[in-house]
């Protein structure tokens, strides 16, 4: 790759709305698609009954490797007939116990829960049940979870503060508890991935949702390429969410451990949401739990602006990684210590001999600055804020402050 150099891109264009970069294939999960081609998803249909104990009654959405339904449990509580069930993809099963093993460190995690007086344990979804059965391409895993909202879907994207803390200080509070007594990374904290828990109101509402889909289940029907569209629960307004701060019934719960890993374990390649990947990823380096800290630092400036703080993307003679890393320095305020990731196996792609970066950015906005131009901090919030996210945007991963340290910084309880 040729050294390349240009000036400041205009803040419109350095700093994009989240989700804007990219646009999903399908609106739903391509029933279509092979298991040799990473598919093999479940066709379920409303009113099925799997493990001749849950009732689909509603789809909550799906993923990369998964769908998620809503079910009623024939065996559950009369307060709690719901549950959630996370039915993997065919593909995604196959690999589990090879380059991904979510029922293993969800069992481990769950065992850590049972013996843990951690408060981040609560901040963890569980485990309640897992089957396996078989479908018409293959084998599902199915893991059962408690029901959960979403946090709402906002217009411009941003958080008011007060529930930014909240939702960072619960974060870190289980990323403690993963870390340290788990042992376990998660590797892809996304708002996706956060759930907040149902209050009566919430569960008024699955039960109505439960009485209109019954009487439709038998209108509604999958073919192999269309699959019924989602419906995730944004059941939350931002009022009802800041009197619950008020009152201190705001709990969010921390999902989805399909690409987690253990701290001593099989790490993969490449982790996390790409706008939000940690430069040791990137460059090819080894990855621990800082990774993490590096992830949740992005997640919460992307709370605060409704904006990503990097966006990786080519050029006409460079790559979106290298245009990443060319950022860091600026938006961070410090150097890539070369002596630590001149270990990576992707460093020649990225760095001249002589420890140059192959990608030169003028005039990148700083961390400080960004948080100015979105005048999403009011001047007397805006050093507490930007002490965390220093903390825990450093380059070295060593360098990052660790989430049990971090959940007791004065900004979150200021």
């Amino acid at each position: 790759m040729n050294i390349a150099k240009f000036f400041k891109l205009p803040t419109s264009f350095a700093f994009l709305k989240r989700g804007a970069a990219s646009l999903a294939k399908w609106p739903e999960e391509p029933l279509d698609l092979s298991v040799d081609q990473r598919g093999g998803f479940y066709p379920a249909v409303f009113g099925e009954k799997l493990n001749s104990r849950y009732t689909i009654v509603q789809k909550l959405g799906w993923g990369q490797h998964s769908s998620v339904w809503l079910a009623k449990d024939e065996q559950g509580l009369p307060a709690e007939p719901y549950v959630s069930i996370k039915i993997l993809s065919a593909h995604a099963t196959l690999m589990q116990n090879h380059v991904a093993d979510e029922l293993a460190l969800l069992r481990l995690i769950q065992n850590s829960m049972a013996h843990s007086k951690h408060p981040g344990s609560s901040h963890i979804l569980p485990l309640l049940d897992n089957f396996e059965f078989t479908g018409p391409v293959g084998r599902h895993l199915c893991l059962v979870q408690p029901v959960m909202g979403r946090l709402p879907a906002l217009r411009n994207g941003r958080f008011p503060v007060p529930v930014v803390k909240s939702i960072t200080k619960q974060l870190l509070s289980a990323l403690s508890f993963l870390h340290n007594e788990c042992r376990v990374v998660h590797t892809d904290l996304k708002l996706d991935n956060v759930l907040v828990g149902l209050d009566n109101l919430g569960l008024a509402h699955v039960q109505q949702v439960d009485a209109a889909d019954s009487k439709a289940s038998m209108r509604r029907t999958v073919s192999p390429d269309s699959a019924p569209l989602s419906s995730p629960f944004h059941l939350f307004s931002l009022d009802e969410i800041d009197n619950m701060i008020k009152l201190s019934k705001f709990s969010i719960r921390l999902t989805d451990f399909g690409t987690a890993a253990t701290i001593d374990g099989y790490h993969a390649d490449i982790i996390q949401p790409s706008a939000l990947r940690a430069p040791e990823v990137i460059i090819g380096c080894e990855w621990g739990t800082s990774a993490d800290i590096w992830n949740l630092g992005c997640l919460v400036f992307e709370l605060l602006t409704g904006r990503w703080l990097f966006v990786p993307r080519g050029g006409p003679s460079w790559t979106p990684e290298v245009y990443h890393l060319a950022h860091m320095p600026g938006i961070t305020g410090e150097e890539y210590d070369i002596s630590y990731f001149r270990k990576g196996k992707r460093y020649p792609e990225y760095f001249t001999d002589d420890g140059e970066l192959l990608l030169t950015v003028e005039g990148v906005v700083g961390l400080e600055d960004a948080l100015k131009s979105y005048d999403a901090l009011t001047a007397e919030e805006l050093p507490g804020c930007l002490s965390l996210l220093q903390s825990m945007l450093k380059l070295k991963p060593s360098d990052r402050a660790n989430a049990s340290d971090l959940s007791r910084h004065p900004w979150l309880s200021s």
